[in-house]
């Protein structure tokens, strides 16, 4: 008997699965006062199964509806993400146009002060050498831009134009040492040339150690040599050496142009000389 039983075990428990619920089914369906020993034995055996199939079942189906609502969760979290980075994007544009046209509104005042005909360029290259501090503009002979044009922004003087090509310009800065600007201290009325010094400052030379001139002093252009127009700013004095000997003194000057954050010029291809005589 025992050997028939472990032979076909799997077909006895197999019907066993298969008959308890169909007992369970049929002795439901009797009134609570019909119900034998046995049916009471067989819902009590039926019983846990039934519930714990029922749990496992509940189970199934609230993870499945969990997975896809946190399937469809995470598509719509995908796409809020995507539409905020399009947002953000959006932002940035209109605020670095807002800061463009700010720039562009400076540059158009400026060049209404001085009563100057210009054309807007924008900076597409720096040098980066140590010898040569120069920029490239995307203005050039078709521009009507030519060779040692002067170069400014509404902060001052930038440079004067080098050399051209039809769409291009190189710019050689006030840094640059083969730079020169005549210039004059506004208190003083000092004058001197504006030379190029390191990569952040420059130096006001031939100047006579009998010339008062004081840190902080501002310098503008003179007007002299046909360059640039009178009165515009170079830089400001930021450290004076006077010696005790001699006919001249050292003076570092402070460019008025900040060229880190240079984007925009006016490139002056004509201005009245007398304007600010």
């Amino acid at each position: 008997m025992i050997k028939y039983l472990k032979e076909y075990r799997f077909y006895i428990i197999l019907f066993a699965f298969i008959l308890i619920p169909v007992i369970a089914i049929d002795t439901s369906t009797r009134a609570p006062r019909d119900y034998r020993i046995y049916d009471r034995m067989i819902v009590w055996m039926t019983s846990p199964v039934q519930t714990l199939i029922s749990w496992t079942l509940d189970r199934l189906a609230s993870g499945f509806h969990n997975y896809v609502y946190l399937l469809n969760t995470r598509q719509e979290n995908l796409a809020l993400v995507e539409e905020n980075r399009r947002l953000l994007s959006s932002i940035a544009s209109l605020r670095e146009t807002e800061q463009e046209n700010i720039r562009l509104r400076k540059l158009l005042q400026f060049d209404e002060q001085f009563k100057l005909e210009s054309v807007v360029a924008r900076v597409i290259a720096k040098d980066v050498s140590t010898e040569f501090r120069a920029l490239r503009i995307n203005r050039g002979e078709s521009s009507g831009l030519q060779r040692n044009m002067a170069v400014v922004t509404n902060e001052g003087i930038v440079g004067r134009i080098l050399r051209t090509t039809r769409n291009t310009a190189d710019v050689v800065t006030v840094l640059d040492l083969n730079s020169a600007v005549d210039a004059i201290d506004e208190r003083s009325r000092a004058r001197g040339v504006i030379e190029g010094l390191t990569d952040e400052t420059c130096q006001l030379r031939y100047t006579l150690r009998t010339d008062d001139i004081q840190p902080g002093d501002s310098l503008v252009s003179s007007g002299l040599g046909g360059i640039f127009p009178k009165g515009i700013p170079v830089g400001t004095v930021s450290k004076v050496n006077r010696k005790p000997f001699g006919i001249s003194q050292e003076v570092e000057i402070r460019p008025s142009v900040d060229f880190s954050k240079l984007e925009e010029v006016l490139v002056i291809t004509r201005f009245d000389s007398e304007s600010r005589q």
